[in-house]
């Protein structure tokens, strides 16, 4: 299936083109964009490029408009293109398009040249994600970044780019030393021997409450974690024991969410290529001396002609720090794959950290691969931010020893799933009932952090996660389930289903599924481009909404003729694979029964 308005694109250039030959057409593309009508009723695409060319042109909108119309090419998809005030030009879809898509989409969903051909366009797209610290429980707040991360690498991959999904795991730094304070100042080896991550995070929290009242603690840390850096045995095979302790336990929740990654690795690989990133800023000029030995880049000054806060590259002690290291993440990631771009999927508290480090990052020169023909190439540096998460009025910290653990929530939404199965009157057996309650469950937390703006503040409601009703991950499996049951029901009546033919549609509620199917690509592409699962999100709620709408006003099985039962069976079909596409990328499986 074609992303439309590309084409749509070509055609209203064009058109512009022969009404108005003095515009270029570098110049035009520039301002076309293919939009929703304000009115459905009045196609399924809109252009608004008269109002923008106005000026330029000198000329009201509606004559634009009019001349663009005028020099439109025939285009059988196109049933209209028409005029709408103050200066929009409409684009409806004709039923041959329909049903020539409805017959692709019959056989299965995907988007045809969802990648731009263009040089070095097959370098991979590297997604970071999860990122968690070792010797942590998995809270609750770090599943935005698993879920949004490993969503967004499965719809870079769908859209047709390579890629590289990568744990950046918290394996490195002071917090290391407070821990391995901890366990030797108050330890018990049997405790955290038989409850690693429980132990270690009590350990942890009873650090900080020490340090409150023992301000000399935190030096003492800093001491411990020097060591390390300084390659002291003992501390080392403790460190490494608790990095490997800490996996294990974050394995399993992964497995629980269907996350994967194609590596796991900690912030201590890059530990000894820091050098490198230190010779290559001092070789470039671009790091300078600060207090005590240390080493600093000026960030220079913001707007208002103040000195933005400078990035520390080593402190006076000789440590490195995380910007370091993640400056020399950078320089291993372009000389191992080349990226198009790499995507951090971090929460926006992180923001002032990913500014330094995307800026100095380029004043070295690692957004840059040369070439054999002695070129650059470019890569994006981006900073994916999302919003922090509450639950009720529960802060959630690791240092005052009130996380809400990751797992906990899950099995909160399992249990509530069943409730809801049980209130419905579920009549699946028992072992089926179990398995289906975990998938909702798990899809219900997911799909609520995938369907919020990811720029925007998240608060955990249950009554609106587990539910039925409204846009949630229930409603839509229940759809899918749904389709599944209208198809068993037509294949236990009639036979194996037989979609042979050019389907007719006949009715309306038949046409708009299919113009609602035609255009999921569309929200696909959107959602890609501003790096934004929640657009795709909206997308398949309406899209399930269309589809109830459907199953509420025609007959399938019971259609009058068999050509009626036929088309409408693939208008179902069609719901199912392009829902089934969607929610995949989400990470959610669907259910043939619920």
């Amino acid at each position: 299936m074609k992303i439309l308005s590309r084409d749509l694109v070509a055609l209203v250039s064009q058109a512009l083109l022969e009404a108005f030959p003095e515009l270029g057409s570098e110049e035009v593309l520039t301002v076309i964009s293919i939009d929703d009508p304000r009115d459905v009723k009045h196609g399924e695409f809109a252009t608004g490029v008269a109002m923008k060319l106005s000026k330029r042109l000198g000329k009201a909108p509606k004559d634009i408009a009019e001349a663009l119309i005028a020099h439109f090419p025939k285009d059988y998809r196109l049933e209209t293109v028409e005029f709408a005030m103050p200066g929009f030009v409409n684009m409806k879809l004709s039923d041959a398009f329909l049903q020539e898509g409805l017959k692709q989409l019959e056989g299965g969903f995907s988007v045809e040249q969802g990648v731009d051909v263009t040089a070095g366009e097959e370098r991979p797209i590297i997604v970071e994600y999860s990122s968690t610290n070792a010797a942590k429980h998995m809270g609750v707040h770090h599943i935005i970044t698993t879920i949004l991360g490993d969503s967004l690498a499965n719809l870079v991959e769908f859209m047709g780019h390579e890629v590289v999904r990568i744990n950046h795991l918290g394996d490195w730094g002071t917090h290391f030393g407070k821990i391995i304070y901890a366990i030797e100042a108050w330890g018990d080896t049997a405790a955290i021997e038989a409850n690693p991550n429980d132990e270690l995070t009590r350990l942890y929290v009873k650090f900080h409450e020490e340090a409150e009242k023992h301000p000399e603690l935190e030096e003492e840390a800093r001491k411990i974690f020097k060591a390390l850096e300084d390659g002291d045995e003992e501390r080392t095979a403790l460190w490494k024991w608790i990095v490997e302790e800490s996996l294990k336990d974050l394995r399993k929740i992964f497995t629980r969410l269907g996350v994967e990654f194609d590596h796991i690795t900690g912030e201590s690989f890059y530990l000894n290529m820091t050098d490198e990133v230190i010779a290559d800023g001092m070789k470039a000029g671009v790091f300078t001396e600060g207090e005590g030995g240390s080493l600093i880049y000026p960030m220079g000054l913001d707007e208002k002609g103040e000195e933005k806060t400078p990035a520390l590259i080593r402190k006076s002690d000789g440590t490195t720090l995380y910007l370091t290291r993640d400056l020399a993440t950078i320089k291993y990631r372009m000389d191992t794959w080349h990226p198009l771009a790499i995507l951090y999927v971090v929460d926006h508290a992180q923001s002032l950290h990913f500014v330094q480090n995307f800026i100095v990052a380029k004043a070295l020169g690692y957004d840059k691969i040369a070439t054999a023909s002695g070129a650059d190439l470019s890569t994006s540096l981006e900073h994916i931010s999302f919003g922090r998460m509450s639950f009720g009025d529960r802060s959630m910290s690791t240092r005052k020893g009130n996380v809400i653990k990751l797992s906990e929530i899950l099995d909160e939404a399992v249990k509530r799933a069943g409730s809801l199965a049980a209130n419905k009157g579920s009549e699946l057996p028992r072992e089926d009932l179990y398995a289906l309650t975990e998938i909702v469950g798990v899809a219900s937390v997911k799909y609520t952090i995938l369907s919020q703006d990811r720029n925007k503040d998240l608060v955990f409601d249950w009554d609106k996660i587990i539910t039925l009703e409204g846009n949630s991950a229930p409603y839509l499996l229940y759809s899918y389930a749904r389709g599944s049951s209208i198809v068993q029901k037509a294949e236990a009546q009639f036979g194996p289903l037989d979609l042979a033919g050019l389907p007719k549609l006949t009715e309306e509620a038949e046409k708009a599924m299919v113009r609602k199917l035609i255009k999921f690509p569309e929200a696909l592409q959107r959602a890609f481009d501003e790096r934004k699962p929640h657009i795709m999100t909206t997308a398949l709620y309406e899209l399930c909404q269309e589809f109830n709408r459907f199953y509420g006003n025609v007959h399938v099985v019971n259609a009058t003729t068999e050509m009626e039962r036929r088309s409408r069976l693939g208008v179902v079909c069609a719901f199912m694979n392009v829902l089934k596409s969607g929610l995949s990328i989400l990470g959610i499986p669907v259910l043939d029964r619920m």
